[in-house]
C-alpha cells in the first residue's frame, strides 16, 4: 500500500490497520484523512486494511466520504504451453 486518502466534508481523523500474508496485524496508521504518515504504511505484503473514523468536525457520522488507496498487487500472469501429442496406433 502506498497511500489511503479519505476526503470528506467532516472527518478529522482517521485509522488505518493492515494485516499482512502471514496474520500479522501492523500496527496501525493514524492521522488526517487526506495526509497520513505513508513512511509508517508496512512494506510486505498486506491481505487487508482497515479504515476507521476516529474523529469528526462535527461530532456526527462522517458524510460525503470517498475513499481513495493506491497500492500495488501481484501482476497477472499468462502460462502458455507449447508440445507435441504422440499418438500410437
Amino acid at each position: 500500500v502506498h497511500d489511503v486518502k479519505v476526503p470528506s466534508n467532516n472527518v478529522e481523523e482517521i485509522m488505518v490497520s493492515f494485516t499482512t500474508v502471514s496474520g500479522d496485524h501492523i500496527p496501525p496508521v493514524r492521522g488526517k484523512p487526506t495526509a497520513l504518515p505513508t513512511d509508517h504504511f508496512p512494506s510486505v505484503k498486506t491481505v487487508q486494511l482497515v479504515i476507521a473514523f476516529m474523529r469528526t468536525t462535527d461530532h456526527k457520522s462522517p458524510n460525503h466520504v470517498t475513499i481513495s488507496i493506491v497500492a500495488c498487487g501481484p501482476g497477472r500472469t499468462t502460462h502458455i504451453t507449447e508440445g507435441k501429442m504422440l499418438c500410437t496406433l
